[in-house]
């Protein structure tokens, strides 16, 4: 399946958001004391004491999942049972409805009342588990091997006519039929089965903006046969033409707020790679390059682009270097920062090009809420963007471990790791929940 997979993953020890917009967080959290999970709140407080063995937190559910042995139901946010532990598994709420399975292993859709919308009486590869908070109505079902699409009371919209289907985004679907070949051909749907990009692409990606990649064999049976990559926009008009062997993926990122996710808009450039050329910059608007050649590429962000040659470095969208290429690796971070290395060692630059630190750090991570992490010369520190410390001297010792988390929480938290579980300070270093969690402690989803 070719469907766009939404993936926001803190990893527990660096992650790589940058964003430019605000970011909101979720108040909430699960953590989990021995084999029991509660809900903790971004000020420390235990909303739920460990009580569940799962706790599935999302910043776009108003009920969570659930499960005691075998048996799985929802809370509401503040702990109490809104549907009882009576399914054998739950997934999370999607446009007010969401995927159960009943103790024999059917599947079928509930409300957020608890009642079932649809019946669960289906085998499990009927419906896909994955839900997308971008998805715009109508839900993907499978019959006979083949995917069609239904309402909420299970009335079939869109009939059972593809070999491969995906979820409705922006109201419009990317579906597959195999061709006389049997070769499956990608286009897209609307939400009346009407075509809107012909069926003719080996591969197609929504990027959201009205965007497409798309991959193409040209010429089939001729001497120049080949397979090309491109952009298209919904009505099926090419934005950036089919000459490119691969694309670098723009990054797609949400933002949290309230118990809702919204998307980021964006960035109107892309790497795109012609093999033995190098890789150079597209204007997705227009489609004409903007800037050429590099060896590899990174991240494309706020208008500033990871590039290499011999060495790595920043250039803007049209190909101006900021940060000369001459450097082991650069990250982009938000807020116009980048981390930088030079011979194991980190400093951080403005996308302007203008340093900020020196190279004196081991290890560093992104600034949140204005502050990152970093280690150097053995201890790890918290500090401000000009590099001053601000909580200072971390434990690190094989026994203790160290606090290897910057502000990833709520407002002036801090996610911190001792001795192999986790807890939460504030920003000043007191102690809002000891190091007690078995699992990391995250308000974001």
């Amino acid at each position: 399946m070719r469907y766009l997979k939404f993936l926001f993953l803190l990893v527990i020890f660096q992650s790589s958001l940058a964003i430019s917009q605000n970011l909101y967080y979720d108040n909430i959290a699960s953590f989990k004391v021995g084999k029991k999970s509660g809900i903790i709140n971004n000020g420390g407080i235990i909303v739920l004491p460990p009580s569940y063995e799962r706790i599935s937190v999302s910043c776009r559910d108003s009920l969570l999942s659930v499960s005691i042995g075998e048996k799985f139901g929802y809370l509401d946010r503040r702990g109490n049972i809104k549907i009882p532990l009576i399914y054998k598994l739950t997934f999370s709420f999607h446009n007010g409805l969401a995927i159960v399975n009943d103790v024999q292993g059917n599947t079928g859709y509930i409300d957020e009342m608890g009642n079932i919308k649809i019946p669960i009486i289906y085998d499990a590869f009927t419906f896909s588990s994955f839900t997308s908070i971008y998805s715009s109505g109508l839900i993907r079902k499978a019959n006979d091997m083949m995917f069609g699409y239904v309402n909420s009371i299970d009335e079939t919209v869109i009939p059972y006519v593809y070999e491969e289907a995906e979820l409705f985004l922006d109201n419009k679907a990317i579906v597959g039929q195999k061709d006389n070949w049997s070769i499956t051909l990608y286009g897209t749907i609307d939400k009346n089965n009407n075509v809107q990009i012909p069926l003719e692409y080996n591969y197609l990606e929504y990027q959201y903006n009205d965007l497409y990649y798309a991959g193409k064999f040209f010429n089939f049976g001729q001497p120049d046969y080949h397979y090309a990559m491109g952009c298209v926009n919904s009505r099926n008009e090419i934005v950036v033409p089919f000459k490119y062997d691969s694309i670098q993926l723009r990054q797609k990122h949400l933002y949290i707020k309230g118990n809702e996710c919204y998307e980021l808009k964006l960035e109107n450039y892309i790497a795109c790679n012609i093999r033995e050329e190098g890789w150079r910059i597209v204007d997705t608007k227009n489609g004409k390059e903007t800037a050429c050649c590099y060896v590899d590429v990174g991240e494309v962000n706020g208008g500033y682009l990871e590039v290499k040659k011999d060495k790595w470095g920043l250039v803007d969208s049209l190909g101006n270097v900021k940060i000369p290429l001459t450097y082991d690796f650069v990250e982009i971070y938000g807020d116009n920062i980048v981390a930088v290395k030079k011979n194991d060692k980190w400093a951080y630059f403005k996308t302007d090009g203008t340093q900020t630190t020196d190279f004196v750090y081991d290890y560093v991570t992104e600034f949140r809420l204005g502050y990152a992490l970093i280690n150097q010369n053995g201890k790890y520190h918290l500090i401000d963007k000009t590099g001053k410390v601000r909580l200072a001297n971390f434990p690190v010792t094989d026994k203790e471990g160290a606090y290897v988390h910057h502000p990833v929480q709520g407002t002036n938290t801090l996610l911190f790791w001792k001795k192999g579980k986790y807890g939460l300070m504030n920003m000043d270093g007191k102690i809002l929940f000891p190091a007690k969690s078995e699992e990391a402690i995250l308000f974001v989803r």
